[in-house]
């Protein structure tokens, strides 16, 4: 029974990783609004019904595949900041390599940030489900949680200075960091001062400015 339990959750999950690829890659090209159940449901490789025993709606489908593209983004990423290789440098260092994670980000999710440009505004008309909307919102407390202990080591290694509204500095920065990736991605030339600094060099500006802020004057 524990065997036939374990290959009826692991033939789950390969389906779910497939939907959710699919579902991105259709959104990403289309746009949210535009793609149908019945799309996802024949890329993917399954009945429609099948899809709706994984889903009750579209709303759910969508706010997970959100919540299952940012978890492989973190699973990336925890290892990296916990290695002995990262968490051996100063803390100053550790944030701004954590920034730089931004500009890694813009490079090699663009069908996500294409996903992005339309997710808020789609929650917005589309309320999340209690339950899915907590899975989101501690997906991007992740981010937070390391920006903050590497900030608390900051203050004792004296390479942050003290008086700083991290919550609010961190808050500000990550979004303004955020939204300079969709906008690269979506609208990378909306203005003609656009196209005096491309995104990277964008992302790169917005991160020096950031440390220049919060380093601690020897």
């Amino acid at each position: 029974m524990d065997n036939f339990s374990t290959t009826v959750e692991k033939y789950k999950e390969k389906n779910l990783e497939k939907i959710f690829e699919e579902t991105l890659l259709l959104m990403s090209e289309k746009g949210i609004q535009k793609v149908t159940f019945n799309e996802i449901a024949e890329k993917s490789n399954i009945g429609v019904a099948s899809l709706y025993r994984y889903f009750k709606n579209k709303k759910t489908l969508v706010c997970k595949c959100a919540i299952y593209n940012l978890n492989k983004i973190i699973e990336n990423l925890i290892p990296e900041v916990n290695s002995i290789q990262f968490l051996d440098k100063p803390a100053i260092i550790e944030f701004e390599e954590l920034l730089n994670k931004y500009i890694v980000f813009y490079k090699e999710n663009k069908k996500f940030l294409k996903f992005l440009s339309e997710f808020d505004n789609f929650i917005t008309f589309n309320k999340m489900d209690n339950d899915i909307e907590d899975s989101y919102n501690r997906m991007f407390k992740s981010f937070y949680i390391i920006a903050k202990r590497i900030y608390q080591k900051g203050l004792e290694d004296k390479t942050f200075r003290d008086n700083i509204d991290f919550d609010s500095f961190y808050y500000s920065i990550s979004s303004s960091l955020l939204q300079t990736c969709i906008k690269g991605t979506v609208s990378p030339s909306l203005i003609p001062l656009d196209s005096l600094i491309n995104t990277e060099q964008k992302l790169k500006m917005q991160i020096n400015v950031a440390i220049y802020y919060c380093k601690k004057e020897i």
